[in-house]
Formats: structure tokens, sequence, C-alpha cells
């Protein structure tokens, strides 16, 4: 039988002899504390169960986040990811290769604080919601590790390991919090209902659908990726497609007597959020722009769609959907009246700042320095003139504030036109 190459690689490195006689081993020892714990407590109380679920969802938060990083950034740590990239491996060999090779060894464990957990569980009545939900929980925040690990290689930051899995570990906290009591007490499956496009069903379901969405979009992120990683061109249709997904999933949980009223809005607001999202995670180079206006002047539209940035799909989307929102009556948010087109404006001011410093010699401080600047754009300096009284100066700097839509719109037109002003001057020097 001929196994993903990358695959028994990963097998080779982690599965060592002293991991598959250490872990059980270890368990076994922690297992029969619990147990004997249990017989000397009260039988309302379940220790070896809940130890056996604890221990699942650390080792596939924590062990397992950590060894889906260092399956990638390990590898340029140690100079051989370049090599890897010139293999004749495609995309999907190396994704399954380096996520179920690498955390293998963590499941091995998984599986058995499984086993313990449904042996010595007193609640049976949930126990496939919560095996449900443990599995496809752990499977996404590895995943989202994996995606995580692509994204940093991709950005310079290879010793970004401490936030992936810092931030896996919140993860697993949120689903600790849902799981835990979910396999506590009988009557702790609450069968909510719940309704999307007008069907029928319950919380739970909806939420067990909804997370292993999340775990598909996130293997098709990593595909892509890796994809790039490996050279091969690409085309943002997948991109679109996630957006598009995103809005219709959005919408199903709209009532329906209020679907025309809110639908755009949450659409504006995803789209908005997918753009500074891509923005700040893909890597900015000039010469890709560069190659982008050459393809265009030759007519050659796929390879132009290749060097898209993701950035823009995603603005043009919110750019149609802020044209019928503009002719709605503006919604206020306390002081803060939400005109789509100066948000949009906004949204593009701030991606020029980011692509400036991007531009610049050192790239990696473009984000630290676009945080600096935003929080003075946002915070300080209309904080300033808020305060002293001068608000016409405020709604300069932050024309959300302003009471006049078209001047909040020629405000932010002023600051986008200056902003990409000077990122072209920067591109220029760049190319």
């Amino acid at each position: 039988m001929n196994l993903n190459p990358e695959f028994q690689r990963q097998l080779q490195l982690e599965f060592s002899s002293a991991r598959l006689v250490g872990v059980p081993l270890i368990l076994g020892i922690i297992f029969t504390l619990t147990y004997i714990l249990d017989n000397q407590t009260s039988y309302q109380t379940n220790i070896t169960a809940q130890t056996a679920l604890g221990l699942f969802l650390l080792m596939v938060s924590f062990w397992g986040a950590r060894q889906a990083v260092d399956s990638v950034l390990d590898e340029q740590r140690s100079h051989t990811w370049d090599t890897q990239c010139l293999s004749a491996l495609d995309p999907w060999t190396m994704v399954c290769g380096k996520l179920f090779g690498s955390t293998l060894v963590v499941w091995y464990g998984c599986v058995i604080c499984l086993l313990v957990y449904g042996f010595m569980a007193q609640n049976t009545s949930n126990l496939f919601w919560v095996l449900s939900y443990a599995l496809t929980s752990g499977l996404l925040v590895q995943n989202l590790s994996l995606l995580l690990s692509l994204l940093a290689l991709r950005k310079g930051k290879i010793n970004s390991n401490s936030v992936i899995i810092g931030l896996a570990i919140l993860g697993a906290l949120s689903i600790g919090s849902f799981v835990m009591p979910l396999s506590q007490a009988p009557d702790s499956l609450q069968h909510t209902p719940a309704t999307w496009y007008g069907v029928n069903t319950t919380a739970h379901f909806l939420t067990l659908i909804s997370v292993c969405l999340a775990l598909f979009w996130c293997m098709v992120g990593n595909y892509r990726l890796m994809a790039q990683e490996l050279r091969i061109r690409t085309l943002p249709w997948v991109w679109l497609a996630f957006a598009v997904f995103l809005i219709i999933y959005q919408g199903g949980f709209i009532a329906p007597n209020q679907f025309g009223e809110y639908f755009y809005s949450i659409a504006f607001g995803i789209c908005f959020t997918l753009s500074y999202l891509i923005a700040f995670a893909e890597h900015h180079e000039p010469m890709r722009i560069k190659r982008l206006f050459t393809y265009i002047a030759q007519e050659n539209w796929l390879r132009s769609a290749e060097e898209l940035p993701l950035w823009c799909v995603t603005f043009v989307l919110a750019g149609l959907l802020a044209i019928p929102l503009s002719f709605a009556r503006p919604a206020d948010i306390e002081e803060l009246h939400v005109y789509p087109m100066s948000i949009l404006l906004l949204l593009l001011r701030d991606i020029g700042i980011f692509l400036f410093f991007s531009y610049s010699k050192n790239p990696q401080r473009a984000f630290s320095l676009t945080l600096l600047s935003l929080v003075l754009l946002y915070g300080v300096l209309p904080g300033i003139f808020a305060a002293a009284k001068q608000h016409w100066l405020a709604a300069l700097f932050f024309p959300l504030v302003a009471d006049n839509m078209v001047i909040s719109i020629v405000c932010m037109g002023v600051q986008s036109a200056v902003i990409w002003y000077f990122l072209y001057q920067r591109w220029q020097e760049s190319v």
C-alpha cells in the first residue's frame, strides 16, 4: 500500500516507540488514581470521566496545536522548507501529511481518553453530542493552527508558535465551556429550538453543523495556502465563494419579517471585516502589483486574476452592497452615523496605510506601525479635538461623527486620496 510520503515522514519523526508506550502508560497511571478517588467519594461524582474529557481537550488543543504548527514552522527554522516546496508533492498531500501525520500521536492519546470517558461516563444520554463536539472541535483547532502557521510562514514570522498555541488554548477553553457541562447532567442537553431560513431544528444540531462547515473551510484554506507555498497559481474564486457563503449562512438567522432590513447591512459588515482580515494576513510585495498592471495592459485577464490581491475581491463586493445601503436611512449608534460609503473609504484608507508600511525597507514592522496609526486616527486625535469642543476637526479625522453624509464622504475621500498618493510614490520607489 502506497502511503502519503509526507504522512510517513511525519510518523517517523513523531511516532516513536517511547511515545507509543509512554502515552498509554502515563494516562493509565492518571486514570488509576482518579478511579481510586471515585471509589472513595460519593457515587454522584465521576472524576475519571471528567478527567478523561479534560485531558482530551488539553491534548487536542495544546499538544495538537503545537504539533500542527511545528510541522510547518520547524521546517523553515531547519532550512528544509524550500527543499520540500521543490518536491513533486501536491498541496493536498502536503496538507494531509502534515496535519494528520504530525498529530497522529496526539490522537492516539485522545482516543484513549474518549474510550475511558465512554466507559466511565454516568450520563450516556448525551454521549453522541459530547463525542461529536469533541472530535469536530479538536480537528477544527488543529486545522486552524496549521492555517495560522502557514499564514505566519508567508509573513516571515517563523517564531509565532506561542501566539498560535495561545489562540488554540483559548479555543479549547471555549470548547470546554460548552462540552463539559453537556457531559455532566442528563438534563444539560436543552433542545433549544433554532430556525435557519425557516427550517426548524435545534441549537445543538445547528452548532454541530456550523463547526463542520468551519472545519471544511479551514481545510480549503490550508490547501490554498499550501498551493501558494508550492508556487501553484490560484484564482480568487475560493475567497469570493467563502464571502458569499458567510453572507448566505448569516442571512439564515435573520427573522423573515426583518430580512430585507438587515440582510444588506450584515452582508456589508461581513465583506468589510473580511477585507480587513485578508489585507493584514496576505503577503504584500510591490512586484506583485507591477505584474498585475503588466498583465492588465496585455489584456491577459487570467494572469491578472491570479495576481489580484484578495482584499480587492471583498472590497468590490462591499462597494456593491454599499450602494443600496446608501439610499436607506443611516443607522445611528449613539453619536456615530453609519454612512456606508464613508465606511468603505475608511477601509480603503486603512489598507492604504498598511500597504504603505508593507512596501518599506522593513515590512516586518508594518502591522505595529499601522496599528499605532489607526489608534491615532480613530482615538487620540478625534478625542483631543472633541474635548476641545472642535467637533469639525474631530469629524475631519473620524468622519462618522459628522452630521452630514456628503461632508463625511468628502473628508474620507480626501484622506484616502492623500494616503494612496503617498502609497503610489512608495510603490514606485520599491519597484
